[in-house]
């Protein structure tokens, strides 16, 4: 008669694993979703974007209008920050961040069509939230 009696009790123990486990996941699974859409929401925004070496004088002098977005890249590295739209027409912005100042880039089609800078200490966005 011992053996029917521990069935109802593994069935229980067993139901109350899973209902522990449950339990956490639905306290923990919401946290960590809303944390990775902030993390993917600040990457979007330039959070945490690199500080390049070299001024951006220099840099500037390196690229001018019509150059291929290749050619820059070859010139100037890859940017700080970069987005971008497609559509008809494919639009990007690339911003290079020195200690001196932020040098913008403008393409349309994969060809520099404008630069813009801008001098003095770059203002690079960072995160509210500790990691």
């Amino acid at each position: 008669m011992s053996a029917p009696a521990e069935r109802p009790t593994r069935k229980l123990v067993l139901l109350g694993a899973i209902v522990l486990v449950v339990s956490a996941a639905t306290l923990w699974l919401p946290r960590w979703w809303e944390n990775r859409l902030y993390r993917q929401t600040e990457s979007l925004t330039g959070v945490g974007s690199l500080l390049l070496d070299g001024s951006i004088t220099d840099a500037r002098r390196k690229i001018d209008p019509g150059r291929l977005e290749s050619q820059v890249v070859e010139a100037l590295g890859r940017p700080s920050f970069s987005s971008g739209s497609e559509g008809s027409s494919a639009y990007a912005i690339w911003t290079y961040y020195y200690a001196d100042g932020t040098l913008t880039v403008n393409l349309t089609d994969g060809v520099v069509v404008r630069i813009s800078t801008s001098y003095g200490a770059p203002k690079i966005p960072t995160s509210r939230r500790p990691r």
